[in-house]
C-alpha cells in the first residue's frame, strides 16, 4: 500500500521550498531555533518519525528521511551526525513512527517501524555506533506485530508501552517485554468504545496512563482523553486482563471542543502535570487536563499554497522546569514537516524551544493589591508590578513571577506562576488550606534574586480542605482548533486505497 503512495509521490517532481519559520507566534517567554533537516532528494515521500533526547548527553536522535536512518543531531554544532542505524526497507520505504530511549539503560534505544510492522531495540556502544555483541550487529527485532504501531512511551517506572491499531479489529495499548520485545495487550480501546484509530499514549508523574483517541479513523472531530489509574493498569498487567474504556475516566469526551493531537508529552511544572501536544496544523497546544481547557503554546505559521503542515514528534529534554522568562535550562524539541498534495515532504525542521531569561530592565517588585485577611479554602488576589531602577512601572518587558509561602503553615494552591502583562502580574485564584494563624507570602522574579514579601495575612477557619485548580496562567483558553487541510488529504488517501495503512492522517 505504501508503494502506491510512493509511486504517486514520484509522479510529480518535488519542488523544494526554502526553509520557512514554522512558529511565528511562539508564546512569550520562550526562544525557538529551527534547524533544517529537509530531505535532499528522492525518496521524499513518508513521515519523519519520532525524536528522543539522549538521556546520557545533550543531543537529540531522530529518523532522518533523507537516508532512512536513525541518527544523532548534535545540538552543539546544529548538524546531524553519522547515522547510527539504517532502517531496513520492508518493501515500500522505511516508516519509523516513534523513538524512545530507556531512561535507566541509556544505551538502549527502541523504535517502531510500521511497514513491517516491527519493534526494534538498538544498543549503542557510543553516540554513533552500535554494540556489535548485542543482537545482530547491535540490533534486536521482535516478530511481526499484530497491529500497526503508532506510539512508544515509558512510564515513570521504566516500563515500556506501545499504542497501535489495525483500523478494524483491534486498537489499544500493549506492554513491551524489554528483554524479548514480546508484547501483551493491557488496554482494549476498540471494545466496547469503538475507537478504531490509535493515538498518543502518555503518563503523568504518578504513573497514570492517558490515551488520546480520535473518535474514529480519519475523523476531523475533537479527540477524547481517557485516564487509566496506575493501580488498575498494574492489576491488568498482573492478571493479563486488558482494561477497556469503561475502566478509565473520560477526562475529555468527543463532544468537547478539544482538538486532535498528533503527538503528546506530559511535563511536570509548578506542581502540575501539563499536557503538551501537537495539533493537526503543526501548532503546539498545552493543557491542564483538570480544567479541560487548552492554550496555544506555539502557533505554526500558515504553509504556502498547496502545502500542509503536519505534527510528527515532540519531546522534553528532561523533567526540569520549563517556565517562561525563567532561564530554565530544560528544552522542548519538535520535528515539523510540510507536504504537498502527493504527500511528498517539502520541508522538515527540528525546532528547539528554550525559556527566555528574566528581563534586565526589572530592578524590583512591588505589591499593589493584597488582602490583609483571608479564609481557609477561599480564593484571594494579589497584584505584583515590575519596577525599574527609578521605581517606574516596566511596561515594555515581561517576566515570570513565582509565589510561595515564606512563613506560616498550610498549603498554597492555585496558579502559583504568572507571566506579567505590561508590567503587572495578577494572581487571582490563590488559595490557602490548613493554615492556623497567619502567613507571609514571597513573590520572586524567576531567573533572578529579586523578591518582595507580603505583609502578614490573617487566615480564618484553620484546617479548610478546599483547593483551587486552573491552567498554568501562561495564556488564555481557546475554543477550537483548526482542521487545516486534512479532509482533502484524507479524500486522496481513500482514492489510493490506503486509508487503513496511513493512520497518521487520522486527524
Amino acid at each position: 500500500m505504501k508503494f502506491l503512495l510512493y509511486l504517486a509521490a514520484l509522479a510529480v517532481a518535488p519542488v523544494l521550498c526554502a526553509q520557512a519559520s514554522y512558529y511565528t507566534g511562539t508564546a512569550g517567554g520562550y526562544n525557538v531555533s529551527e534547524q533544517d533537516v529537509t530531505p535532499g532528494g528522492a525518496p521524499m515521500f513518508g513521515v519523519p518519525g519520532g525524536i528522543a533526547w539522549d538521556p546520557a548527553g545533550s543531543d537529540l536522535y531522530f529518523f532522518d528521511l533523507d537516508n532512512g536512518s536513525i541518527r544523532r543531531f548534535d545540538t552543539g554544532t546544529n548538524t546531524p551526525a553519522a547515522p547510527l542505524y539504517t532502517v531496513p526497507n520492508p518493501g515500500f520505504l522505511p516508516y519509523v513512527d516513534d523513538i524512545e530511549f530507556d531512561p535507566y539503560v541509556t544505551t538502549d534505544l527502541y523504535f517502531i517501524e510500521s511497514g513491517g510492522p516491527l519493534l526494534y531495540k538498538l544498543r549503542r556502544s557510543g553516540p554513533d555506533t552500535l554494540d556489535a555483541a548485542f543482537g545482530t550487529g547491535g540490533v534486536a527485532t521482535s516478530a511481526l506485530l499484530n497491529v500497526y504501531p503508532y506510539d512508544l512511551e515509558f512510564d515513570p517506572f521504566s516500563r515500556l508501552f506501545m499504542s497501535g491499531s489495525n483500523i478494524g479489529t483491534n486498537c489499544g495499548v500493549w506492554l513491551v517485554n524489554q528483554s524479548t520485545l514480546a508484547v501483551s495487550q493491557v488496554v482494549d480501546l476498540l471494545t466496547p468504545a469503538g475507537a478504531n484509530s490509535s493515538g498518543p499514549v502518555v503518563f503523568d508523574s504518578a504513573g497514570n496512563m492517558y490515551c488520546l483517541l480520535p473518535p474514529t479513523f480519519g475523523s476531523s472531530t475533537p479527540m477524547r482523553v481517557v485516564r487509566f489509574a496506575k493501580g488498575r493498569l498494574d492489576a491488568a498487567i498482573t492478571t493479563s486482563t486488558p482494561l477497556t474504556v469503561s475502566d478509565g475516566v473520560m477526562l475529555i469526551d468527543g463532544a468537547a471542543n478539544f482538538p486532535n493531537g498528533g503527538r503528546a508529552a506530559f511535563h511536570h511544572e509548578n506542581g502540575k502535570d501539563l499536557l503538551y501536544f501537537t495539533a493537526n496544523d503543526g501548532s503546539i497546544l498545552r493543557s491542564d487536563l483538570s480544567t479541560g481547557a487548552f492554550t496555544v503554546y506555539a502557533q505554526a505559521a500558515v504553509p504556502g499554497a498547496g502545502f500542509t503542515h503536519a505534527p510528527s514528534a515532540i519531546a522534553f529534554e528532561s523533567s526540569g522546569d520549563f517556565r517562561p522568562y525563567s532561564g530554565d535550562a530544560n528544552r522542548l524539541a519538535t520535528l515539523m514537516y510540510t507536504t504537498d498534495t502527493n504527500f511528498t515532504v517539502q520541508q522538515a525542521a527540528l525546532c528547539f524551544f528554550t525559556a527566555a531569561g528574566a528581563p534586565a530592565s526589572v530592578d524590583s517588585l512591588a505589591i499593589t493589591d493584597a488582602p490583609t485577611a483571608v479564609s481557609n479554602g477561599a480564593g484571594f488576589r494579589f497584584e505584583i508590578e515590575l519596577r525599574d531602577a527609578t521605581n517606574a512601572l516596566v511596561t515594555n518587558d515581561d517576566g515570570g513571577i513565582q509565589v510561595q509561602i515564606l512563613s506560616g503553615s498550610g498549603v498554597l494552591s492555585g496558579t502559583t506562576y504568572r507571566v506579567s502583562t505590561y508590567g503587572a502580574a495578577v494572581f487571582d485564584d490563590l488559595v490557602l488550606n490548613g493554615v492556623s494563624g497567619s502567613v507571609m507570602l514571597r513573590f520572586s522574579l524567576a531567573g533572578s534574586a529579586i523578591v518582595v514579601d507580603s505583609a502578614v495575612i490573617n487566615v480564618a477557619g484553620g484546617g479548610g480542605s478546599s483547593s483551587s485548580s486552573s491552567s498554568n496562567g501562561d495564556g488564555g483558553s481557546c475554543a477550537a482548533g483548526g482542521n487545516g487541510g486534512w479532509p482533502v488529504l484524507l479524500g486522496l488517501l481513500v482514492l489510493l486505497g490506503v486509508a487503513a495503512r496511513l493512520r497518521h492522517a487520522r486527524t
